[in-house]
């Protein structure tokens, strides 16, 4: 470091010129030996003094702008002397908002982190962790938390580097991509997740810490073998309390690790307990030491039941937005873009009094958005449907039931039994647009596509004449570029595969509903629809596993005054089509424990009840695989959503790690040949995911 003596021997403007010269040469690391010959003289006292300050806040703002959290930024706003400090943070602030108001909510992070900095520098970190606590009332960042981090420690006087603050440990990893290469390819090795938690932990990088450690407890390993992960952990624990963000600790994904690993949980908190009461933390004041323990332990032992638990209580019950009761898993059709044909489950079903004591439960016990009465299988096979159906109508459920069938199914004496026993609605698999689309996709054994035809017309007749209080959705697959191009081209020409042949089948449906509104006559209001051809364009291109753009072509009044509505539906073949991947003898399929992707339904929490008698989260999941038990394993299903076992799978999927052969199909790692015509890029095999966090 220079003397301030310099100054006797060289003129002030000479001594501004060459360290104006180190900054242009060295940067931010020219910092501290450029501004040590200024320590303790003002501007007044050093002409050009001024400028330099400025040019050293440009270069703290632009090492801000390039990374909030940067370690070389940090180390060299700590290196000014505190007098230069507060006359850079006075300048700075003054260049900002002049004579005019100082609103700290219009300036952004970059100029804020600047300002903090040079508040701490100059050692009022009381004022730079106030000024952290307002900002952070209109929002958190990264940088702000690493803000929050770095002027706790120079307020306690001790160091911020995070490394500091850890037990030594040599995990023999060069650097975060070594890591990762290493998950990728031994996804279970804990010293690599373990690493993988201290390299985002020493980047102050919450986020990515408690992503590394929500996937890192939720491995299928024992709890004896994730205890390395202890002192991390505790760490973390103690680093949010210090940065504010102990709330990180409620969000739902890590609580569920958090909870499906009790040990380590429960070895973290006591670790965090002794270190607090051997003060060695020195960042943390004993409310935030005690908060922090408090939120850790109560992930495991909570001040009131019920405990964590996977499924969301809402009044006491577990809360379900979608229930798939799966009450036979019989299919008497053979699509080729369904992979039900490899089915390695037993054909059977539940039996009558079972289904009705789940439907008691769930209307009894449990909290339901609605309900389907079929997963892969054919509902209407069931030979108790009659039964079923009529007891959901006595129960008067409150929730709405629906199931979907392929159609053939509703023969006349089918028609009977759903006649005042409808549930809130149907869903037809129509999909084949003629019997060349028939011929290429399902079974010659029980019908053609004129018998489908006349067979789901009878449906919609008699739903408008009765005034049902059910819509009919009419599913129609089509080839717009959302599937794997390794499954075969008949099956994939066998949907309309453009805008204009969608337009013909939609406008034959149209004419179907025009009949039947002229044949049924207007005592019950039933009126036909025309569709646009821009929104039955619309409703081809934009085709999704979302299921929107609805296209009505019959609606009626029902017997409540409500208006019922049949309508097509376009879906993408990519709805069961690459499935077939998994199961079609001819290919192999690659299949990963840990995705990028994770389940969508941990976010909107659903359970499959399993002809089986399995329960999972997934409808998709043909053999049944990822599941969390059978109805055997529970006293009843309240007692199964609030299982260890329950809250196990969904910790596991909403991290992406898909321990079973059904979620490997969706989340894992198959490679994918998809066209992308319409599409924005590759799609996933089924539609319920999403990105990581």
């Amino acid at each position: 470091m220079f003397e301030t003596s310099i100054l006797t021997s060289v003129p002030a403007a000479d001594a501004v010129d060459q360290a104006h010269a180190r900054l242009e040469r060295e940067g931010l690391a020219g910092i501290e030996a450029a501004l040590a010959p200024f320590e303790g003289l003002t501007a007044a006292e050093v002409p050009g003094l001024t400028r330099l300050l400025a040019c050293v806040v440009g270069l703290v703002t632009e090492g801000f702008r390039g990374d909030t959290r940067s370690p070389e930024t940090y180390a060299a706003i700590a290196s000014v002397p505190p007098a230069l400090a507060a006359l850079m943070f006075d300048l700075t602030l003054e260049g900002i908002f002049g004579e005019g108001p100082r609103d700290i909510t219009a300036l952004n992070e970059v100029g804020l982190l600047t300002l903090v900095g040079l508040l701490s520098s100059a050692g009022a970190h009381e004022q730079a962790a106030a000024l952290l606590v307002q900002a952070r009332e209109h929002g958190s960042s990264p940088g702000l938390a690493r803000a929050t981090w770095v002027a706790r420690c120079r307020w306690a006087g001790c160091p911020y580097e995070v490394g500091a603050h850890l037990a030594p440990a040599n995990l023999g990893f060069a650097d975060l991509a070594d890591v990762l290469a290493r998950i990728d390819s031994a996804a279970l090795d804990i010293a690599a997740h373990r690493a993988r938690v201290r390299f985002a932990l020493l980047a102050t990088d919450i986020g990515a810490a408690a992503k590394a450690m929500g996937v890192a407890l939720s491995l299928p390993l024992a709890d004896g073998e994730k205890m390395d992960l202890v002192p991390e952990i505790a760490l973390f624990a103690a680093l949010l309390a210090a940065t504010g963000e102990l709330s990180a600790l409620d969000a739902h994904r890590l609580r569920w690790a958090l909870a499906a690993a009790p040990g380590v949980t429960t070895a973290a908190a006591d670790l965090l307990a002794r270190l607090v009461a051997e003060e060695r933390i020195a960042f943390l004041d004993p409310a935030e030491a005690d908060a922090a323990l408090t939120q850790l332990r109560g992930i495991i032992t909570p001040a009131r039941l019920p405990a964590v638990t996977a499924y969301p209580m809402r009044g006491g019950r577990p809360h379900v937005d979608i229930v798939w009761l799966e009450i036979t898993n019989h299919c008497n059709q053979k699509c080729t873009f369904c992979p039900d044909m490899f089915r390695e489950d037993a054909r059977t079903w539940l039996p009558l009094q079972q289904v009705k004591d789940l439907i008691d439960q769930l209307a009894d016990t449990i909290s339901v958005g609605s309900m389907q009465l079929n997963a892969y299988g054919e509902p209407l096979l069931h030979p108790n449907i009659a039964e079923i159906l009529a007891y959901i109508r006595e129960r008067e459920l409150p929730f709405p039931t629906f199931f979907t069938s392929h159609g053939m199914t509703l023969v006349e004496k089918k028609l009977k039994q759903l006649s005042g026993n409808y549930p809130s609605g149907i869903a037809i698999s129509l999909h084949n647009d003629s019997q060349e689309s028939y011929e290429a996709t399902r079974s010659h054994k029980i019908g053609d596509y004129e018998t489908l035809v006349a067979r789901v017309t009878a449906l919609m007749r008699q739903m408008a004449r009765e005034r049902a209080p059910a819509h009919l959705r009419l599913y129609q697959m089509v080839s717009n570029g959302a599937v794997d191009l390794r499954v075969d081209e008949l099956t994939r020409s066998a949907f309309p595969e453009t805008p204009e042949r969608m337009l013909r089948h939609v406008r034959k449906w149209e004419a179907v509903a025009a009949r039947i509104a002229e044949e049924v006559g207007d005592e019950t209001q039933v009126r036909a629809h025309a569709n646009s051809q821009d929104a039955i364009y619309a409703a081809f291109l934009q085709a999704s596993q979302g299921d929107r753009n609805h296209l009505p072509i019959l609606s009626w009044v029902d017997g409540n005054g409500v208006v019922q509505y049949a309508f097509m539906s376009a879906r993408p073949v990519s709805t069961y089509a690459n499935l077939l991947l998994e199961y079609d003898p001819r290919w192999s399929v690659d299949h990963k424990l840990l995705s990028n992707y994770v389940c969508g339904f941990t976010d909107t929490p659903s359970l499959a009840i399993f002809a089986t008698g399995r329960l999972g989260l997934c409808c998709m999941d043909l053999n049944s695989t990822a599941t969390f038990g059978a109805l055997s394993d529970f006293d009843n299903l309240h007692a199964a959503l609030t299982s260890p076992q329950a809250l196990r799978i969904f910790a596991q999927l909403s991290h992406g790690v898909a321990a079973s052969r059904g979620c490997q199909i969706c989340l894992g790692g198959a490679e994918r040949h998809c066209a992308s015509k319409n599409m924005p890029g590759p799609p996933r095999p089924v539609g319920h995911f999403r990105d990581g966090i």
